[in-house]
């Protein structure tokens, strides 16, 4: 009875001892997935929180440039018309000088050569006309949307947090197989821009590089 006893005791203790050494290799493999998972996962987590911060620099740069585009457009078309009349005075100015020039019989025809340079001016006001059409289409043109939304982070529930049992277990303990629950889980979604960011100053660029 006594061998017998024995024997059963020794088959329950290798067997104990064969499926505790296929536990812990099961468990050294999860390790192993565990890990790699884990430095993707971080990776990821990195890359998204680098993405929201660059795409949200990039929604303020591009909404200064708006601004300030349009600011300048409308400075190149006032400074156009200023122009366009300096132009026109000059050019009328000089036509009345030549007409009274020619009118002019005695001393001032002789001492002074003067002629309007017509052809001078006609291209000159070719070059104004090409402006104009050149400012006229790019104001035409699509116009940029002024709020540009924004990309942010949201979490994502991704289930239950693990057992206590779990925790409990000796290479879970060892090997930190719980450092999943530190790293968030999110989604990219688009919002809008906020408020303030329209009124950030075009020479405070974010550095994208």
């Amino acid at each position: 009875m006594k061998s017998k006893v024995e024997g059963k005791l020794w088959k329950v203790c290798k067997s104990a001892k064969m499926y505790e050494d296929a536990a812990e290799k099961a468990m050294t493999v999860m390790t192993h997935i565990y890990n790699s998972n884990r430095r993707v996962i971080v990776n990821r987590y990195i890359s998204e929180l680098k993405f929201v911060e660059h795409a949200e620099g990039l929604a303020r740069n591009l909404t200064s440039l708006w601004k300030r585009s349009s600011s300048l457009s409308q400075r190149l078309k006032e400074l156009h018309g200023n122009i366009q009349e300096q132009i026109d005075d000059l050019y009328r100015t000089e036509v009345d000088i030549d007409m009274k020039l020619r009118a002019c019989h005695g001393s001032c025809r002789s001492a002074l050569s003067f002629t309007v340079s017509h052809p001078s001016y006609e291209m000159l006001q070719i070059d104004m006309d090409q402006i104009s059409n050149t400012l006229n289409q790019r104001s035409k043109g699509a116009t940029p949307p002024k709020d540009i939304p924004r990309v942010t982070l949201q979490p994502v529930d991704v289930g239950p947090a693990p057992s206590a049992e779990y925790k409990t277990i000796p290479t879970v303990q060892r090997e930190l197989l719980t450092q999943f629950e530190d790293i968030g889980q999110n989604q990219l979604v688009l919002e809008e821009l906020l408020e303030d960011s329209a009124d950030v100053d075009v020479d405070n660029y974010v550095d994208l590089e």
